[in-house]
């Protein structure tokens, strides 16, 4: 069952700027599209990788559904990932419990595309950047296992989870071996009782935590 989430210090870009009208153009340029299904006919190619492109909040779904329809009219395979988490709460009208889709981390676009087409992205209007690593200026790409086990972890059903905007503790490594994260690996934060913390993080952009029965886990050995 699922429970209700509590999203706590939600990380945020703090970059500055509001590019209204590149927002427009791009919207409009979308909803001329808007009936066609993604990426049909066209093949995921084999160098594609996970990057992270930074835009304006609350833009989030709008922007990238626009790249991918400009790059699919161009024949360019594309695909993202936005980090939500579907949180329970009272409606006041019914008093019934509903669900809905909440941001889990903002301004962040993550984007699966060949590293050919990067500069197609960046050097848009209603991007203000792809995420790179630290001291460097080549743009960051993120291990595909990485961002599927940190995907698991947020969108799972059965546990509320937290954003951590501060590096993990890197704990004893360990594997969910039953329910609907089977197969996820974490890193032990802290222990309660019957209870252990686990989290998992994408380097340099955000970490994720939740509670879990020590039960469901078991110690993966490391090299």
């Amino acid at each position: 069952m699922m429970k209700e989430t509590n999203i706590q210090s939600q990380v945020t870009s703090t970059i500055a700027g509001d590019d209204g009208e590149a927002v427009a153009k791009s919207e409009q340029s979308a909803k001329k599209t808007v009936l066609e299904k993604p990426n049909e006919g066209l093949e995921k190619p084999t160098d594609a990788g996970w990057y992270v492109a930074v835009v304006r909040v609350n833009c989030e779904t709008r922007i990238a559904d626009s790249i991918r329809i400009n790059l699919n009219h161009n024949h360019v395979w594309f695909d993202y990932w936005i980090p939500k988490v579907k949180v329970v709460y009272i409606d006041k009208r019914s008093n019934k419990r509903k669900v809905k889709e909440k941001l889990f981390l903002s301004t962040f676009i993550f984007c699966n595309v060949s590293p050919r087409q990067l500069d197609k992205i960046r050097f848009r209007s209603d991007v203000y950047k792809m995420l790179t690593m630290p001291g460097q200026r080549k743009i960051y790409q993120i291990p595909d296992q990485v961002v599927a086990n940190y995907r698991y972890f947020v969108e799972n059903d059965e546990e509320p989870v937290t954003a951590a905007p501060v590096p993990l503790k890197k704990g004893i490594k360990v594997r969910v071996v039953a329910g609907s994260m089977k197969g996820v690996e974490a890193y032990v934060q802290s222990y309660n009782g019957k209870k252990a913390v686990i989290g998992s993080e994408i380097k340099y952009i955000s970490g994720a935590t939740l509670t879990i029965s020590r039960n469901l886990l078991e110690v993966v050995e490391e090299d």
